[in-house]
């Protein structure tokens, strides 16, 4: 109870403080780089219809405009001939209502709906347009048009968080502020059918022309933009180079390595030499072949200890894996299109009780776990006397050399092999940027650094974790052995580090007037994915670092040693005791995590002293209320919970953690950058989602980890700490 009223003082200055220090909000910079407007904005539209004032908005709706401007539309007068000639072509047709010119001029939509709603992707039908090929080919291009008013008038001080039934419809548009919760409603996202040989720039030129003449007459002004990456043909729009040949090729040779292994490993236990070959080459042929043999590495997924205590804890990791593909899974449908996106903006919108939107420091169960096990595990071989500190480089070379495979073989897919695995209105861009942050940033990967990027840079979507938890090792490794070796060094060592980490989140947020959290809000997630930066101070500074996110490791280090410290003093809990005060600490952990969403309410006054506390207590929440379940797991029992936990399919499903963790991005933002159309969101597509996303991550991962993650952790095993018996190397 000790700790709980602990926990309850630390939180204690958060409220005191929340109404006591207020900012002037247009002088602070936020992490999501949004307009945040103080409680006056209705109160200037009260003073405006007072004074008689009102706004001139223009006489014709935007829909209709659109129409004006698309309804004749062709790239023509460009400086591209080709293009002016296949142009030609296709309009002398058109008027001839000739079936591929019909086809063309059909597949792209003039008359735009759901404007008021936040429908923003008016896509039309891709296939229809790419499916011309004579006598030209069509290229389907995806425009962005963003609307402005030409006047000096600004609408935006008419803006209300809800507009009734006689406001004008134009102040949605020319007066929206971009508060992060909703999808914009001045920007259009508009597909085009064109002949293949007009290029991005002369849809741009032409298409932008061609709104001015239209717009500018009703005082409105567009900024249209064209990338190269938003137009492709049935052609891949990704070349056949030398890295996409090569990689096919080693892939083809492993999977040729794993099969002929495989067979020949069935071979031998079908004539019983598993285990007695006939020769001493053929002891070594049957070595080799049984690290790359799926029966092996089968054998050891499903290999069980029921009585290791640790066990528990793969349990939990498993569940949190899941829970983490359903975030990811979510986090990047946002960026899709949606034809009703109202389900969405509401949900950001509902700021009390959001659990989702707490998610901010969701890997701290991880890091908390990683540090917990690192110390139960190191502790006892770091105590024997002939171990030095040689050791440690050892074995972090180890463990930097198990992680580097699968890693290594996601990075090359992303260059290489999967963006020839697709297409759609989104592939080329979205899957290209993940391809060219590779090709630029892969080294970061490999060096261990990717995560002290700029975070709209990083290879990989989450693969700033793998680097952020090797780091961790290595620290973790060294104040371990330094407890080891000296209990009262150790100890200050370790207590520095969770000092350090509270007070640099404190330091930095305050002094850049940062949020208290990561807003993955909607606005912050489509700049991350339509742009090569995030334009996030918080998530590039605040985010990824070490420096900011050890302390759920050091926490984890330190619940190891009261652990060990409980257990030699074989101090126990009755089961009401546990039971009572695990649900006090839970009520105490989810009122701080709750919290967080304070920072997602519009017109707030930000508070620096609140968001400095916050973002240095949100992440020391999560390992606070994880170190009293191990304290309680250790001299109590969770009973019925324990069994759910601790069992053979969730320690199966935990050996797949790593693989699945690096390509379940992967499988997501290749099945939303494959979309053709916007779609609805309803409970029922939700959850089917969620449903289909898990099984197909970890099916992916299950065949990472057969292919790659199994057969080069024995080979590692075996050059590092000359092992040959994969089931020791498995338990230790």
């Amino acid at each position: 109870m000790f700790r709980a009223w602990a926990l309850l003082a630390f939180i204690f200055p958060v409220v005191v403080f929340s109404n006591e220090i207020a900012f002037d909000s247009q002088n602070v910079s936020t992490d999501t780089k949004n307009i945040v407007l103080p409680n006056t904005i209705n109160s200037k539209l009260d003073d405006s219809i007072a004074t008689g004032i009102e706004p001139i908005y223009p006489e014709s709706w935007l829909a209709n405009l659109f129409y004006q401007s698309l309804v004749g539309f062709s790239v023509t007068d460009v400086g591209n001939s080709a293009c002016q000639l296949q142009s030609k072509l296709y309009l002398s047709h058109l008027k001839n209502n000739s079936y591929w010119a019909v086809k063309m001029a059909d597949s792209w939509p003039r008359y735009l709906n759901g404007l008021l709603i936040g429908n923003t992707h008016h896509i039309g039908v891709y296939d229809e347009c790419i499916s011309v090929h004579q006598p030209i080919q069509g290229k389907y291009c995806l425009s962005n048009i963003e609307l402005r008013t030409s006047t000096d008038q600004n609408f935006t001080q008419y803006s209300k968080d809800k507009y009734t039934s006689f406001d004008n419809a134009w102040q949605e548009i020319l007066g929206f502020i971009d508060y992060g919760d909703r999808y914009k409603r001045n920007v259009i996202k508009l597909g085009v059918c064109i002949p293949e040989a007009c290029t991005s720039e002369d849809l741009e030129v032409s298409l932008q022309r061609e709104l001015d003449r239209i717009f500018q007459a009703h005082q409105l002004t567009t900024q249209v933009k064209v990338k190269p990456e938003f137009c492709s043909t049935n052609i891949s729009f990704f070349p056949y180079d030398t890295g996409y040949y090569v990689t096919c090729i080693i892939i083809g040779l492993l999977i040729l390595v794993v099969s002929f292994s495989t067979v020949y490993h069935l071979v031998a236990c079908c004539n019983g030499r598993e285990n007695k070959p006939w020769h001493v080459f053929s002891a070594q042929i049957l070595e080799i072949t049984n690290i790359f043999s799926v029966i092996t590495n089968g054998k050891d997924l499903y290999e069980f200890d029921k009585n290791n205590e640790l066990s528990i804890f793969n349990g939990v990791s498993s569940l949190l894996m899941m829970m983490t593909i359903i975030t990811h899974e979510w986090i990047i449908s946002i960026t899709g299109p949606y034809l009703y996106p109202k389900p969405i903006e509401e949900f950001y919108q509902d700021a009390h009780y959001n659990l989702f939107l707490s998610v901010n420091n969701g890997i701290d169960y991880f890091l908390f776990i990683s540090g917990y096990i690192l110390y139960t595990i190191m502790i006892t071989k770091f105590r024997k006397p002939e171990c030095n500190w040689f050791q440690i480089p050892k074995i972090i070379i180890y463990k930097y050399l198990k992680s580097l495979p699968v890693h290594v073989t996601m990075i090359l897919l992303t260059i290489f092999i999967i963006p020839h695995l697709g297409n759609g209105p989104f592939w080329a861009n979205q899957i290209g940027l993940d391809a060219n942050k590779c090709k630029q940033y892969w080294w970061t990967n490999l060096l261990v650094i990717n995560n002290f990027i700029e975070g709209g840079k990083q290879c990989l979507f989450a693969g700033y974790y793998t680097s952020l938890q090797l780091q961790l090792i290595v620290i973790g490794m060294i104040v371990v052995y330094i407890y080891g070796k000296n209990r009262k060094i150790g100890t200050g060592v370790l207590a520095l580090m969770i000092s350090a980490s509270l007070i640099i989140p404190f330091a930095l947020t305050y002094y850049s007037k940062s949020e208290g959290i990561t807003k993955f809000n909607i606005s912050f997630l489509l700049n991350l994915s339509e742009s090569t930066t995030s334009n996030s101070y918080h998530y590039t500074h605040l985010y990824s670092q070490l420096y900011v996110r050890g302390l759920p490791f050091y926490i984890g280090l330190l619940a190891g040693i009261i652990v060990e410290v409980l257990k030699k003093k074989d101090i126990k809990m009755s089961k009401t005791t546990t039971l009572i005060t695990t649900m006090v600490a839970f009520g105490l952990y989810m009122y701080v995590q709750l919290y967080s969403n304070v920072f997602y309410q519009r017109h707030r006054d930000y508070n620096a002293i609140e968001s400095s506390i916050y973002a240095a207590i949100g992440h020391l929440n999560t390992p606070l209320f994880l170190m009293w379940c191990a304290i309680c797991y250790t001299t109590s029992s969770y009973g019925f919970l324990e069994k759910l936990l601790n069992n053979r399919f969730s320690n199966s499903l935990h050996k797949l953690s790593y693989s699945v963790y690096l390509v379940n991005c992967t499988v997501i933002r290749m099945v939303v950058s494959s979309v053709r159309a916007s779609e609805v969101l309803t409970t029922q597509m939700i959850f089917m989602k969620f449903i289909y996303t898990i099984l197909t991550s970890y099916l992916a991962g299950l065949i990472m980890h057969l292919l790659v993650d199994a057969p080069f952790g024995l080979l590692i095993n075996r050059v590092i700490l000359g092992r040959r018996s994969s089931r020791k190397v498995k338990d230790d």
